[in-house]
């Protein structure tokens, strides 16, 4: 990797984090010349960096106006929901086939720590981004052995969507805390190699979340 392109790699994490956790908030428009002084970073090192992530639905280009954090709201979460199910249950199943006796010593190693993040974050003994973090490092395990390497980035794309609003939306993730014994039943199917159980577990959860997400929208109108 050249020292250019380095750079530019930082400024993309940097950036991507920033968007991730929602200290860009969703909406708010993105000033290069504040991005570039706060990161330490160069103009085309940011300008390169925000392609990037427009090309990852992160940000977009406003007409005339420059970026913006993509804005993200509950009457979106449906339709997000649902295409990640779409494929999260093929690259499921093809990681219940695939995977190895290695791979369900790690799943159960990350399962059980992701298990005990969720009621810290409930509690507020630890931040948001510990579990969200904890989170994504589980389904990363959980998917890994899926032979089909496209479905996986499509996957990672929209997962990375669910993660913003898991950070905008606190309640959500403090809601998930209490899906402990559905997520005990759905690991316990995965590990029998169960892949009707896991799917109808994946798809319940995903209609539970849906359904919560749902309540919220109709509480704030």
């Amino acid at each position: 990797m050249t020292t250019d392109s380095s750079i530019t790699h930082r400024a993309y994490l940097a950036l991507r984090s920033d968007l991730l956790t929602c200290r860009l908030p969703p909406g708010q428009r993105i000033t290069i010349s504040r991005i570039q002084k706060e990161k330490g970073l160069s103009q085309a090192a940011v300008r390169e960096a925000l392609s990037r992530l427009t090309a990852e639905g992160l940000v977009e280009i406003e007409r005339n106006a420059g970026f913006r954090a993509t804005p993200i709201a509950t009457s979106g979460f449906r339709e997000l929901a649902e295409a990640s199910m779409f494929i999260e249950i093929p690259c499921l199943r093809s990681a219940i086939e695939w995977g190895d006796l290695e791979w369900e010593g790690q799943l159960l190693a990350v399962y059980h720590v992701s298990s005990k993040s969720l009621p810290e974050v409930h509690e507020g003994n630890v931040d948001l981004v510990h579990y969200t973090g904890q989170r994504e490092a589980f389904y990363n395990v959980l998917l890994a052995p899926c032979r089909n390497q496209w479905l996986l980035k499509a996957w990672k794309q929209l997962y990375t969507q669910q993660m913003r609003y898991r950070h905008t939306f606190q309640r959500l993730a403090e809601y998930e805390a209490g899906l402990s014994d559905h997520y005990r039943q759905f690991i316990d199917a995965v590990l029998a190699r169960d892949g009707d159980r896991a799917e109808a577990l994946c798809r319940a959860q995903y209609d539970n979340v849906i359904g919560f997400m749902e309540s919220l929208k109709a509480a704030d109108s």
